[in-house]
């Protein structure tokens, strides 16, 4: 059963986008990139209204510091694996953003199970979700130099926020041996 303070409109836009990917996986195999377009504007509105809303109802849960984030990876996760199987997307590069997001997840689990704290998104992997979403959109709209450039940009982004990740939870590991 969910708990009271976390059944809130924001968790359920989050909750709802993470099945955004079961129809823009099909989309994305049927090469109806116009829909998936749609689809995606959708899941960026919802992802940036759930924030919106918990952040001015004062609506800020666990919860959604678990389900917001990992809406971001489901989706990415999957539209890159669908565009890499089905329409030519290089698999180095969903690789690398499929492992980030896999490494930052085992992170977040790791930080639960030894501290209880959930792990917060933070600026620069923010950032990087906007960054890769862009470069997806520049990749279904067939803009394919657009794109070719925008991946240095996803690189760039993938980096910082793996290494900015890393940071907290080395912080977070010296902290528990510290104070244990």
């Amino acid at each position: 059963m969910i708990k009271k303070e976390n059944r809130t409109l924001s968790n359920l836009l989050s909750f709802i986008r993470i099945f955004f990917i079961i129809p823009a996986f099909f989309l994305i195999k049927e090469q109806r990139n116009d829909l998936v377009l749609w689809l995606a504007t959708v899941a960026m509105f919802t992802d940036w209204l759930d924030g919106f809303l918990a952040r001015r109802w004062n609506q800020i849960s666990d919860l959604g510091k678990i389900l917001d984030p990992l809406a971001d990876k489901v989706s990415i996760g999957g539209m890159v694996l669908a565009l890499y199987l089905y329409q030519g997307f290089p698999l180095w590069l969903a690789a690398l953003i499929i492992l980030r997001d896999v490494s930052i997840l085992i992170g977040a689990v790791f930080i639960y199970d030894k501290e209880r704290k959930v792990a917060s998104s933070n600026l620069p992997g923010k950032v990087s979700v906007a960054v890769i979403a862009l470069a997806i959109l520049l990749f279904l709209l067939g803009l394919r130099d657009w794109f070719d450039y925008s991946v240095y940009a996803v690189i760039l982004a993938l980096v910082v926020s793996l290494v900015m990740y890393a940071k907290v939870f080395i912080q977070l590991v010296k902290e528990k041996k510290n104070a244990g």
